[in-house]
């Protein structure tokens, strides 16, 4: 399973729905941090304060982006 389907599951377990743009909707505070954690947990990792954001995190592009990054995955 790839960062992507990844990511996608944390979401969807925490209740948030991913459009076909790849904005979330369904999107509250108890939901955001829920799956922040599951995330950290699925990933071993530790978002930084300044994305813990919901403008930083607005789409499952940039959570994908953000979580290749902290993970050292470099893409061409």
């Amino acid at each position: 399973m790839d960062v992507h389907d990844k990511v996608l599951d944390c979401l969807e377990e925490n209740g948030i729905e991913v459009l076909d743009d790849g904005k979330l909707n369904n999107v509250d505070s108890f939901a955001f941090i829920s799956a922040i954690v599951s995330l950290e947990e699925v990933f071993d990792i530790e978002f930084p304060d300044e994305y813990l954001l919901i403008e930083k995190l607005s789409n499952i592009d940039n959570i994908c982006f953000i979580v290749k990054q902290m993970l050292g995955i470099h893409e061409k």
